[in-house]
């Protein structure tokens, strides 16, 4: 295959595009298999575990219809978490950048919100499986 020379420019051929145009094709269905593949790896039955400066408190469900409030004293901070139907969310907190708090809902598996300056972590796992996260 030869390619045309306009005015000093190259010009890529049909063969040129179609190929172009399949890789962007594969490209975009990998990644939108990847995307799919991650969302529904959590599908079993998911949990929160809350831990304050390393130590795990409290491991609560994650399921539609549960709700519950809990509030965490860490010395002189304090943090208020809301369950509702599946999700989790840090919903009040005395920390001074409250990214926590704008960190909004989460309930799929591996997300998680990070308190630092209250030393707060809030994990979503999924129920145990052959499966660690690389092979997924």
């Amino acid at each position: 295959m030869s390619k045309a020379k306009v005015n000093g420019l190259k010009i890529l051929t049909k063969a040129d595009i179609c190929l172009i145009g399949l890789l962007v094709v594969i490209a975009v269905g990998g990644i939108g298999l990847g995307m799919n593949r991650l969302a529904s790896s959590g599908s079993g039955a998911l949990t929160a575990q809350i831990s304050v400066g390393g130590t795990i408190k409290q491991t609560v469900p994650l399921r539609e219809g549960y709700r519950q409030e809990i509030q965490l004293k860490n010395g002189d901070h304090y943090n208020v978490i809301e369950i509702v139907n599946g999700k989790i969310h840090i919903r009040q907190a005395d920390c001074p950048d409250q990214l926590c708090v704008r960190s909004g809902w989460i309930g799929i598996a591996t997300q998680q919100i990070v308190c630092l300056p209250n030393r707060v972590v809030i994990k979503i796992v999924a129920a145990e499986n052959d499966l660690d996260d690389i092979a997924r």
